[in-house]
């Protein structure tokens, strides 16, 4: 052991002290020098200005008489003083009388320090006056030797600190030994009685009593270790009946625990774990993790393992060896924890084969029909979701077959919801064969099933054709008879198709649009499939509600006709026009544009083109037998392009014009541009038929659509009306008044009546007026009305008029 004044802690303390006494000694000699230097500056003025105020008077005299040689006498006798090097006494003139100099100091550190230290002490003068009067007689100079004095100041000073330090290193080095015997040597009993018991810590800590333990801080701290002794004593003691239990819980654990190293290799393990992995537990013991393994499973939880962070615990499933080959599923709960600067792993396992099994009863509960044991809706839900992703990511296409059986209801119906469940699990069956490969099939409900076709490759038509075949297959598959038990039943299949490339909004959309494809080819017949298109519009709630109320409203004959004037530039009535209104019970106003376009759609507006035809004659009839309707007026109906291309068009406006006896030549039917596009021969060739039977022809809602001069030079056509959309912003928006203005051009140029709609205002008159348009139609002239508004607002106010003009 070595010696005590080697130990680390006086060695500190006398090194501390020392440098504390030396940088005290350093501080308070800076403060000194500071001090004294201050000193030395107001010595030196002092004595420097006594001695020009003692000299004076003789230097005076000797400069009043110009006696050069007592001149040099007193600055001779000047520089005999130790800190004058050089003196100098000058006449009035400036000229020397006398001058002394003595060899400077040559040294220049102390000149450098005298620069610094003494700036303002270098030279000293005084004027000379001859006793006393206002007679300048000359000048007294004296220069002071700084060196000299900075080099007397400097040596007093080192001789100071020096003694200073002395004084200091003595102080320092008797505190280290009061505390060498003070603190360091009680200390170092204690040290040795500790080591001297720390083998066996059983034994009790023996009391020190020496007087250096007494009553002081020593004493307490060896009392502290004496109560630290009994503690740690009863904490080993704890200690080792918890380990002694620990053992046991983990002997008698349930789950099976093994402790390894980072490596896999096993340093403790129970009796569960030997009777989990069937190995001798001396054996089990020296084993390796990998070894227990199935080894596709090896590398999985050797890399979870690396990666887990330390005291932070990790459940995984995987799958161990047993001693037997087989392997079996098992939850793995381990934590890594530093033992002894080494990092250990406990792993807790245990078997979750039952567990297992019971959970892929649940998933199949999940997402398999029950009675076909085909996936569900919610399978093929994520099926298809995965799918979309696969098809975004890898570019390709997928297709949803979404079908039911024809007029299944009426199997249940008459024969049986049993009966019907054992057809639904016969179809199945047969769907299962068909479902190879990546394609799939599931049981939505009821009777609708749905196949996914996923990643198709190829262009587009080389998909609608592999997905097409597929769907006949299906539907073939339904062409021979199904057995059920006793009964044998001919059933067809409809299937309505849509194709995707997984930038879909969601499944929802897939599943909607091939339901829609689904109707279409209900529609078409059953037993058959469409593809869905983009005009298979999907139906929105508030969509499927006015269909709804629109059937309802043509059985309930919810709509009316109402009739707006058409007038001259006179103002003279030309005619009206016969507009559809429609008064819902629910919804009140609707306006045209919102259920004429569902009703072509849907195919109500042949029916619904029919009404309004039929009403419109009738109303016509009704005027002529009351005299009110001239014979130069007309009748202004808007025919849709479904109904004039309808086969039965022209035989019912034929029908009309004799069932009502009205002349041919009070009817405009009013056609669209668009619909001249469909088949324009067609369409000229029922124009023409038209125009035979008397009637006129227009073209409603002129250049809002593909306006040609063609078909204006060719077609039979009498009066064209401006759309109002351009009418309404003639007047601020120059290129609707040039459009305005070409339509009218043309129309004269092809000798073709123009009318404009949507003439509001008089400033809208005025200007259509100036621009050539004679005829018009809007608010400014009349609103639309019902039939007997109309009659009393225009057409007896007519009659009123003739009347009175008569």
């Amino acid at each position: 052991m070595r010696s005590a004044l080697t130990k680390p802690l006086f060695l500190k303390q006398a090194l501390y002290t020392l440098l504390f006494a030396v940088g005290l000694s350093l501080v308070a000699s800076l403060v000194k020098f500071y001090t004294d230097i201050i000193e030395v500056r107001s010595d030196v003025d002092k004595e420097f200005t006594q001695l020009l105020e003692l000299i004076e008077k003789p230097a005076e005299q000797a400069a009043f008489r110009f006696d050069t040689v007592f001149a040099n006498q007193l600055v001779n006798g000047l520089t005999k003083k130790t800190l004058v090097y050089r003196a100098e006494l000058a006449s009035e003139d400036g000229s020397l009388l006398g001058a002394a100099k003595r060899e400077d100091f040559k040294s220049r550190f102390y000149k450098i320090l005298a620069d610094f230290l003494l700036p303002d002490v270098a030279h000293y003068s005084i004027p000379l006056t001859y006793e006393g009067s206002a007679l300048f007689v000359g000048k007294l100079s004296i220069w002071v030797d700084q060196e000299l004095v900075v080099q007397n100041f400097i040596s007093e000073s080192l001789d100071g600190l020096f003694i200073s330090l002395l004084k200091d290193i003595f102080l320092a080095s008797l505190i280290s030994l009061v505390f060498f015997v003070i603190v360091t040597r009680p200390l170092k009993k204690l040290t040795t009685t500790l080591l001297a018991h720390s083998e066996d810590l059983s034994q009790p800590l023996p009391k020190l009593d020496d007087s250096e333990f007494i009553n002081n801080e020593l004493g307490a701290l060896s009392d502290a270790f004496s109560e630290i002794w009994w503690k740690l004593e009863s904490t080993l003691k704890a200690l080792e009946r918890s380990d002694a239990h620990s053992k046991a819980i983990i002997s008698q654990a349930g789950d099976a625990i093994f402790l390894s190293d980072m490596e896999g290799q096993i340093t403790l393990v129970n009796k569960a774990a030997v009777k989990m992995v069937g190995i001798d537990e001396q054996e089990l013991t020296h084993s390796n993790l990998r070894s227990l393994h199935a080894e596709e499973t090896w590398v999985s939880f050797y890399q979870d393992l690396v990666k887990q962070p330390l005291d932070t615990p990790l459940t995984i499933e995987t799958l161990y060896r047993h001693s037997s080959g087989a392997v079996t599923p098992i939850e793995i709960r381990l934590i890594k924890y530093v033992l002894q600067e080494s990092i250990e792993v406990l792993i807790l396992a245990r078997d979750i084969s039952a567990r297992k099994e019971a959970e892929d009863k649940i998933n199949h509960l999940a997402y398999f029909d029950s009675l076909t044991h085909l996936p569900n809706r919610h399978w093929i839900m994520e099926r298809l979701e995965s799918s979309m992703e696969i098809s975004r990511e890898r570019k390709v296409k997928g297709a949803v077959l979404f079908l039911d059986l024809d007029r299944f209801k009426n199997i249940n119906d008459s024969l049986g919801h049993d009966v019907g469940d054992l057809l639904l699990q016969v179809v199945a069956n047969d769907f299962k064969v068909l479902a190879e490969g990546d394609i799939c099939v599931a049981r939505l409900g009821g009777d609708e099933f749905v196949f996914l076709f996923p990643f198709l490759e190829g262009d587009l038509d080389y998909i609608n054709e592999k997905v097409a075949f597929f769907a006949q297959q299906i539907v073939q598959s339904f062409n021979k008879s199904k057995f059920v038990g006793s009964h044998e039943m001919h059933i067809s299949v409809s299937i309505g198709i849509t194709l995707f490339d997984g930038f879909e909004e969601n499944v929802g959309v897939l599943l909607k649009q091939a339901d829609t494809a689904l109707y279409k080819a209900k529609d078409a017949g059953r037993n058959t499939y469409r593809f869905y298109k983009a005009e298979m519009q999907v139906l929105t709630d508030d969509r499927l509600k006015l269909e709804k109320a629109l059937h309802r409203a043509i059985t309930h004959n919810e709509f009316e006709l109402y009739y707006q004037p058409q007038n001259n530039v006179k103002g003279e009535l030309l005619g009206a026009e016969a507009l559809i209104r429609w008064h819902d019970g629910d919804n009140g106003f609707i306006p045209p544009a919102q259920f004429i376009p569902l009703a072509e759609e849907i195919g109500l507006i042949i029916e619904l083109g029919e009404w309004v035809m039929e009403n419109a004659f009738y109303q016509l009839s009704q005027w002529l037998k009351r005299d009110l309707w001239k014979p130069d007026w007309t009748l202004s109906i808007n025919v849709s392009p479904i109904q004039f291309q309808h086969p039965e068009f022209l035989i019912n406006l034929e029908r009309l014009l004799l069932k009502y006896n009205i002349p041919a030549t009070l009817i405009d039917i009013e056609i669209t541009e668009n619909m001249l596009l469909t088949d324009l021969q067609a369409s000229r060739l029922k124009m023409e038929h038209i125009r035979s039977l008397g009637m006129k022809l227009s073209i409603d809602d002129f250049g809002t659509g593909y306006s040609s001069l063609q078909y204006l030079k060719t077609l039979p056509i009498e009066r064209l009306k401006i759309d109002q959309s351009f009418v309404r912003d003639l007047l601020i928006d120059s290129g609707d008044e040039a459009i305005v203005g070409a339509v009218i051009a043309m129309s004269g140029a092809l000798d073709i009546e123009v009318l404009a709609e949507g003439v509001e205002t008089q400033e809208h008159l005025l200007r259509l007026e100036e621009m050539g348009c004679l005829n018009y139609q809007g608010y400014l002239f009349g609103r639309p009305v019902s039939a007997t508004q109309f009659t009393f607002n225009h057409l007896l106010a007519v009659s009123f008029q003739n009347d009175s003009i008569i």
